[in-house]
């Protein structure tokens, strides 16, 4: 009889092993869109997107990034490669077991990790953003750009001076309905955002219940800055920028920079890769203007003399201890 007992006993916690390892396999889905924020070297910082297909886990970051690994059976973590514009490595990934949230490090092959990250799931788009806008219609609205600012669900936003915009998302639709207010005029206004909240599309009208009067459509404004402080290799046709190595400094968009026997000095717009400025020497001064990487580790440029010769600069990252972009 007590060996019987011990028998279904055991048949018993093998079922319920079995089903909860099943339940645990099929207990999260990882496909949507989440927020991921960084530590230590970024590995991305924003929105990444994953796909699930059963076990298999698909992710995508930038606009180069991407990322590929299974979920363990029985197991919340995934072990993944990476690949970007900086080169490929591995990366672990630990969901919680509610499914909303995540978090892992990553690394270069064979090496320590690089960084940490953790992430949230994105229950419907963030769309705190400053917006080129387009409108057609009558005069009422004479916007040109759009500065959004979510809480939750509720929005609020102007479209210049003394105007104002009110409304709230819907989850399930990405759509905002709400009211405007300039000063030729004030309604209703509706529009449908990109999953990613970079673009929308809309409808804007006068009295409520009224026809629309015009349309209204927007892109998000790129104001992130590229971060280029530190030491690089750099080559100068001509007469320019002797030596091999410039060393920049920065602060916000204010660049400074140290070759051998010259100064730089620039300005790197947010959202733009490209730094205008002027250098010294001992044998005179001019202008530089340098396009930089979308990663922030090579550039391509060219210099002019006053009253002389001109050339082309490159430069290649030394070093690459911080991230490349800061939000």
């Amino acid at each position: 009889m007590i060996k019987r007992f011990v028998a279904l006993l055991g048949i018993t916690i093998l079922v319920v092993s079995l089903r909860t390892d099943a339940l645990a396999q099929n207990a999260i889905n990882a496909t949507g869109s989440w927020s991921m924020t960084p530590s230590g070297e970024a590995f991305a910082n924003g929105q990444v997107k994953v796909r699930q297909d059963g076990s298999a886990v698909v992710g995508t970051y930038g606009q180069s990034g991407h990322f590929e690994g299974k979920l363990q059976p029985g197991r919340l973590q995934v072990d993944a490669t990476w690949n970007d514009s900086r080169g490929a490595g591995w990366m672990t990934i630990v969901f919680a077991a509610d499914g909303r949230s995540f978090s892992g490090q990553w690394g270069r092959p064979g090496s320590n990790p690089s960084g940490h990250f953790e992430a949230v799931r994105f229950a419907y788009p963030n769309v705190s953003e400053l917006y080129y806008v387009n409108v057609t219609g009558g005069t009422e609205m004479t916007a040109r750009r759009v500065s959004l600012h979510q809480l939750g669900l509720d929005v609020v936003g102007n479209l210049g001076p003394g105007t104002q915009l009110d409304g709230s998302i819907d989850s399930d639709t990405y759509t905002l309905t709400g009211s405007w207010k300039e000063p030729n005029g004030s309604g209703w206004i509706k529009l449908q955002f990109a999953d990613n909240g970079k673009s929308f599309q809309g409808t804007w009208g006068l009295a409520p219940g009224a026809e629309a009067a015009g349309q209204i459509s927007g892109s998000a404004i790129d104001t992130a800055q590229l971060h280029v402080n530190g030491l690089w290799e750099i080559a100068s046709s001509g007469g320019a920028f002797p030596g091999n190595v410039l060393k920049l400094e920065q602060q916000g968009q204010a660049i400074t920079g140290n070759f051998k026997d010259g100064r730089l000095q620039g300005t790197l717009t947010r959202g733009s890769s490209s730094l205008s400025g002027t250098w010294r020497d001992a044998h005179g001064t001019g202008d530089v203007a340098i396009k930089f990487a979308s990663n922030g580790m090579h550039f391509q440029g060219t210099w002019a003399r006053k009253g002389g010769s001109s050339g082309s600069i490159i430069g290649r990252r030394v070093t690459a201890a911080m991230p490349a972009l800061r939000n």
